[in-house]
């Protein structure tokens, strides 16, 4: 396949025989499929910037697609994946500073976003090690490195928390709060989610309201479930590889219901899942995928497994589109 045909698809600019060429490309095997995903992931992340490392999609040579498929693939996706922006949160007071004040009466706030598709690794300020999940973003301030150790948090994410018995290190989000002294645990808190789930591998964390007030504290293997719907918060001993073997790509589906499964798949491979069966959402799975597997084989596992057929159809400036039949 011509990769301008792909480049100039992606665009939006092929001819009607152009795509027709692709597509017809793209029904020859499930590796020219495979490779336009994989090509289809490049070209959604480098095309959000402007500059990255001074080099964009259209300075991306042909046959540098080839090489995308191995060593180059990993190494553009990881350029693309980490977006560090420096946001303005505070308001200066009437838009006036004094011209005898060097001092800003702003503060910053850092923003680390693991887009969908992607895992991303940071390390904060203080040593703290934080693994994103897809879809994932965490914020922390300009006043962090001074002792104010508190993070944001929407999505999933692993700590490794550095001890400071002076400097108390806090997880806020949009359910409930953490308060951290000294560990290693998993939250998963994504807004759409409506539900807040924190597992203790090790140490102690205390979980806070919205107003700062500790409700309970965890001890290693236990793991504590809100529901934002029902304002409830259980508690309970669990297996705690089972809720932190995504880190390395291992997924373990504890009885969940199949619409709940496709908005995780729809994060981790950026694709838009349609669920056309009646009762399909609602059949429950259990088991472990490969994360880092492509999309297909997955759905191979789901089909052998479950009443489940799919589609795949690729698209061009919007995430694939996958119908679940």
């Amino acid at each position: 396949m011509d990769n301008s045909i792909i480049q100039k698809y992606l665009r939006g600019e092929a001819s009607k025989k152009e795509k027709e060429q692709l597509f017809n490309w793209l029904d020859e095997s499930v590796s020219n499929k495979e490779e336009f995903i994989e090509i289809k992931k490049i070209w959604a992340l480098t095309s959000r910037e402007k500059n990255i490392e001074a080099k964009t999609w259209n300075d991306i040579k042909p046959s540098e697609f080839t090489q995308a498929k191995t060593k180059t693939l990993q190494h553009w996706l990881a350029r693309a994946a980490i977006f560090l922006l420096l946001v303005s949160c505070g308001a200066v007071a009437g838009h006036i500073i004094s011209k005898k004040s060097e001092t800003p009466i702003y503060s910053q706030m850092y923003t680390v976003i693991s887009p969908a598709g992607q895992m991303t690794n940071i390390e904060l300020p203080d040593g703290t090690l934080v693994m994103l999940n897809s879809g994932t973003k965490i914020q922390y301030s300009n006043e962090f490195a001074k002792g104010d150790r508190q993070v944001y948090l929407e999505g999933e994410a692993f700590f490794d928390v550095q001890k400071d018995v002076d400097h108390p290190f806090t997880v806020t989000s949009d359910f409930l709060g953490i308060r951290v002294y000294g560990t290693s645990f998993n939250i998963q808190a994504y807004p759409e989610d409506k539900e807040f789930t924190a597992t203790l591998v090790e140490g102690s964390i205390g979980l806070l309201d919205q107003n700062g007030n500790e409700l309970e504290k965890l001890v290693p293997g236990e793991k504590a479930y809100f529901e934002d719907s029902e304002s409830t918060l259980q508690i309970m001993k669990v297996d705690t590889n089972m809720y932190t073997s995504w880190k390395e790509g291992l997924v373990t589906f504890r009885d969940e219901k199949m619409k709940d499964i496709a908005k995780q798949i729809e994060r981790w491979y950026n694709v838009e899942i349609i669920i056309q069966k009646e009762g399909l959402g609602d059949e429950r799975y259990f088991g472990s995928i490969l994360k880092n597997k492509p999309i297909d084989q997955i759905l191979e596992v789901f089909k052998l497994t479950i009443s489940l057929d799919y589609e795949i159809i690729p698209r061009a400036d919007k995430p694939t589109l996958i119908y679940w039949k």
